[in-house]
């Protein structure tokens, strides 16, 4: 379908009837999305279809850009990506957070960002061994240093601006390697030091605590799909 959709057609592909309640409408698009998604094994072209098909029903834009003003500092945050409408019905933010390990995907670590806490996300920490090993399972109980860590948490830039800082820290050889060589898209700084390969990033965040949180984990879920080391091998780190 390279045209744009009719309400119509939209209606028949996410299987609801119109007039739809916002509501009715987010949980039909979350359903089938998890149905049809390409990391279960889904279609991409329908999963592509559902995408279009939620953002033609949902016909208000309610995401605005950031604007930053004034003198940006020497390493300034980027502003996050706005997510789509398809992207916040689709990941849910009420997820109860596990007391022990456990493998990560976008709405569960949506959800440990969006929690309660002064700051304006929850700091979250996630672990994993390297791109496709076995031992991802057991990297909660590994050394440390045979583990690669993710870190999100509110920090101070320059400046002394608010921004949530994203950390993705390398240590095994297979890990390492995944990091140095995956395209970095003007979003994120490589650090290389003698034993880690570390990427960092920074944005600033949204009024709205959920936005902000979507917003976080779309970006590391885009670095994470490039190096080929998906949410999937890497586990929560409770606190």
């Amino acid at each position: 379908m390279s045209e744009r959709l009719t309400r119509e057609q939209a209606a028949r592909l996410l299987q609801v009837t119109l007039p739809c309640a916002d509501g009715q409408l987010k949980r039909a698009y979350r359903r089938l999305a998890r149905q049809h998604h390409p990391d279960r094994g889904g279609d991409v072209r329908v999963f592509h279809q559902l995408q279009a098909a939620f953002e033609r029903l949902a016909e208000e834009d309610v995401t605005r850009p950031v604007v930053t003003r004034g003198r940006p500092s020497r390493t300034p945050a980027s502003a996050p990506r706005t997510p789509s409408r398809s992207e916040l019905a689709a990941i849910d933010l009420d997820l109860d957070i596990p007391d022990r390990p456990t493998p990560l995907r976008a709405s569960l670590v949506a959800s440990a960002l969006a929690r309660p806490h002064p700051a304006a996300l929850h700091p979250v920490r996630a672990v994993s061994r390297a791109p496709g090993t076995r031992l991802n399972r057991a990297a909660a109980i590994l050394a440390a240093d045979l583990t690669s860590t993710v870190d999100i948490e509110v920090a101070s830039d320059d400046r002394g601006r608010q921004v949530v800082a994203i950390e993705v820290t390398a240590a095994a050889r297979r890990a390492r390697r995944a990091l140095d060589t995956v395209a970095l898209e003007g979003e994120w700084i490589r650090h290389r030091r003698t034993s880690t390969v570390q990427l960092s990033s920074s944005l600033e965040p949204w009024p709205d605590r959920g936005r902000t949180a979507v917003a976080t984990t779309m970006r590391l879920v885009r670095l994470l799909e490039a190096a080929s080391w998906p949410l999937e091998e890497w586990l929560l780190a409770p606190p």
